[in-house]
């Protein structure tokens, strides 16, 4: 039977043997469809798609990489993710290694108990990304609740809220502040200790305490730091034995008075919890929601991943015009924001090339993100006109009244979010009006929708019928 989404090993056949039907390819598309809705299909496309999975002759599953950049990248961001889902689909899982295409097998690393593992995590400050800091943590409305209670947590002398719970969809910077969090712990509180560890790692490390008859060396473990860390909360939901585990081990570390941090896809409220002691203990505590990022928000993300990158490639210059382009454009998360800035790296710095607006265009034509027409600040008018009961020429006319200025406030802020015309180019196309026309209009137009305005709704129903949807 022909294996889908499995490659046959070729170039080294000692090394890696094709894997059997019945053992890899069902465990392999389930973990494929659900990173594809994880981390969505820009990312997926680019960074998952490409991955394909061998066993080698010492058992270890293979997660096979077109590339050592590819191979750097699904380590760093889903590597976790794809050990703890495939050890919950198999009861068989051992070893998984994430390599590069030609690269040698590594000695194994993975199959040490997740005991020991939690215990080096505790022990060894580096293990936390060091990238995520609060440095480069940037803040908006969409997270600035949480990124205020996170520096309060590192800068209190006893925790002023527990248990701390992060919440938002996937992308949004949950990891990232939780990262913060813990190395701001090691950093700044010298004798104190923080651990990060995903729910699959608790979970993995707590079957294979019960599994060696060790589960007191594992509490001692988890329960010895001042700082604990669990990530993905919602993949404990529903697995009594370590829910009961799980709301033990926070009980244990709220009443010495030491501080526990959680983060989730949704609120405490919303997780299936089988013990109400549990979700009682969770609710109890401090929710911080976190939001897609706003325009604004999105920019100084770029920004941000822009300046890390040049450390690497110091040649890299991205221009205001497609820097704007990038965060109008890709609207879902900090993550698929960075994915594509990744892609338009590989296509222009690596090659030596200049970053163009064509380069960007054709890299989301790649990742399926064009499918939206390219609009025309003509059809903005038209749109915004007809929307408030107005005509095009009044907007771009000389009227100052409060039915004419705010269309052309709001038709201002759309041409400037989605096209890619420069601010004297739109300034010249609303009446021959000067450049810091548009940015105040842009600015004053921002200001109402963080406001809670209700040009909220005209804006949102405006770029869903521009843009088709």
């Amino acid at each position: 039977m022909a294996l889908n989404n499995i490659a046959v090993a070729e170039a080294n056949p000692v090394v890696f043997e094709t894997l059997e039907a019945d053992a890899i390819s069902t465990v392999w598309r389930k973990i494929r469809a659900t990173l594809r809705d994880e981390f969505g299909d820009a990312l997926y496309s680019q960074e998952i798609a490409r991955l394909r999975v061998r066993r080698s002759q010492s058992g270890a599953v293979i997660v096979l990489a077109p590339s050592t950049f590819n191979r750097d990248w699904v380590e760093d961001h889903a590597g976790a993710r794809i050990r703890g889902l495939w050890a919950e689909m198999d009861s068989d899982f051992t070893e998984i290694q994430i390599l590069a295409d030609g690269q040698a097998e590594a000695q194994p690393v993975v199959a040490e108990s997740s005991r020991k593992s939690a215990e080096k995590r505790a022990a060894v400050a580096d293990q936390v990304e060091p990238r995520f800091t609060f440095d480069s943590f940037r803040v908006g409305p969409a997270n600035e609740v949480a990124a205020a209670a996170a520096r309060t947590m590192v800068s209190a002398s006893s925790p002023p809220f527990n248990p701390v719970f992060f919440y938002g969809d996937y992308g949004v910077g949950k990891t990232h502040l939780m990262h913060a969090v813990c190395s701001a712990v090691q950093q700044n509180m010298p004798g104190r200790k923080a651990l990060y560890l995903t729910a699959e790692e608790f979970l993995s490390g707590f079957v294979t305490a019960m599994k060696e008859r060790d589960t007191i060396k594992f509490k001692e473990t988890i329960r010895s730091v001042d700082c604990l860390l669990i990530d993905d909360v919602h993949f404990i939901a529903g697995k009594p034995k370590t829910e009961d585990e799980f709301l033990h081990t926070i009980a244990a570390l709220i009443a010495e008075n030491k501080q526990v941090v959680l983060a989730s896809h949704r609120p405490p409220s919303d997780l299936p919890m089988s013990d109400s002691r549990l979700r009682s203990l969770l609710i109890g505590g401090l929710s911080c929601p976190l939001a897609k990022p706003d325009l604004d928000l999105r920019r100084q993300i770029l920004d941000c991943k822009i300046a890390q990158a040049k450390c690497h490639y110091p040649a890299l210059d991205v221009s205001e015009a497609v820097r704007d382009f990038l965060a109008a454009r890709i609207t879902s998360s900090a993550r698929e924001l960075e994915g594509v800035l990744n892609n338009v790296i590989c296509r222009t710095a690596l090659l030596g090339l200049p970053v163009t607006m064509d380069a960007v265009t054709s890299a989301l034509r790649d990742l399926s993100l064009t499918s939206e027409k390219r609009l025309t600040v003509d059809e903005i008018q038209k749109a915004v006109a007809t929307h408030f009961g107005v005509t095009a020429a009044d907007i771009c006319s000389k009227r100052r009244t409060q039915s004419v200025v705010r269309p052309r406030h709001v038709a201002m802020y759309l041409s400037k979010t989605m096209t890619t015309r420069s601010l004297p180019d739109i300034g010249r196309r609303f009446g021959g009006r000067d450049h810091s026309t548009v940015i105040h209009a842009v600015n004053k137009v921002t200001s109402m929708l963080e406001s809670g305005d209700p040009i909220a709704q005209d804006v949102d129903t405006l770029t869903r019928s521009l843009r088709g949807i």
